[in-house]
C-alpha cells in the first residue's frame, strides 16, 4: 500500500464572488508524479498557492503525510457570498505561513521567476540551503559553524552540476536566459531539502 504524501480535500479558493479554485481533491503517494492541467485560468496556480501556504483557501483541508497542515472553513463575509461546496466539514485552525510549509518539507517554483537577480547563481542556492542550517546569531558572527558552511557550500555546488549550472556558478543571477534561470530556480527549490 502506498503512502500518502500529500492530500488535498475540497479546497475551494474564492476571492469575493469570484471561485477560482472550486472543491479540488487530490491525493499524491510515495513515488508518484502527478499533474494539475488545465487552460489559462483554470486555477492551477491559485491550486498550488493554497497548497503552499501562498494563499489561506477559503475552504478546505491539505495535509501533508498524514498531517492537516492547511484547514479553513469560510469565514466572516465569505460566509454570506460563498458558493463552494462543503461549507461546514472543516474547522479554522491557525494555518502555516510559506516558510514554515517549505521547512515541513514541500518546495515549489513559480510561474514567473522569482530569483535574486543580483546575486551569483550559487548565491541563489546557498541561500535556500540556508533554510535548514543548524546555527544561530552567536555561531554564525563567529564562525563557529564553518564545518556546516563547507558542507551547505558542497551540496549546494551539487545541486548545480546535476542542473548542469556548474560553470555558470560565478555568473549574476539575473544576466542567465530564460531557460536556465528555470534550472536555477528548480535547483534553488531542491535546496530546501523537500520531502
Amino acid at each position: 500500500m502506498s503512502e500518502t504524501v500529500l492530500q488535498v480535500e475540497h479546497v475551494t479558493m474564492q476571492f469575493g464572488g469570484v471561485v477560482a479554485v472550486n472543491d479540488l481533491s487530490l491525493e499524491v503517494n510515495k513515488g508518484e508524479i502527478v499533474a494539475l492541467i488545465g487552460p489559462n485560468g483554470a486555477g492551477k496556480t491559485t491550486a498550488f498557492n493554497c497548497i503552499t501556504g501562498v494563499y489561506e483557501p477559503t475552504n478546505g483541508r491539505v495535509s501533508f503525510l498524514g498531517e492537516p497542515m492547511v484547514e479553513n472553513f469560510p469565514q466572516g463575509k465569505m460566509q454570506k457570498l460563498y458558493a463552494g461546496e462543503n461549507k461546514g466539514l472543516f474547522t479554522h485552525r491557525r494555518n502555516p505561513t510559506p516558510d514554515h510549509i517549505t521547512q515541513l518539507g514541500i518546495a515549489r517554483t513559480f510561474q514567473n521567476i522569482r530569483l535574486f537577480g543580483a546575486l551569483t547563481v550559487f548565491d541563489n542556492v546557498l541561500i535556500a540551503k540556508h533554510m535548514r542550517a543548524r546555527q544561530n546569531f552567536l555561531s554564525a558572527t563567529f564562525r563557529l559553524n564553518a564545518r556546516e558552511e563547507r558542507r551547505m557550500r558542497e551540496e549546494a555546488m551539487a545541486l548545480l552540476e546535476e542542473q548542469n549550472l556548474a560553470h555558470l556558478k560565478d555568473e549574476v543571477a539575473g544576466s542567465l536566459p530564460y531557460g536556465l534561470q528555470r534550472r536555477l530556480e528548480i535547483a534553488r527549490a531542491l535546496a530546501t531539502s523537500p520531502r
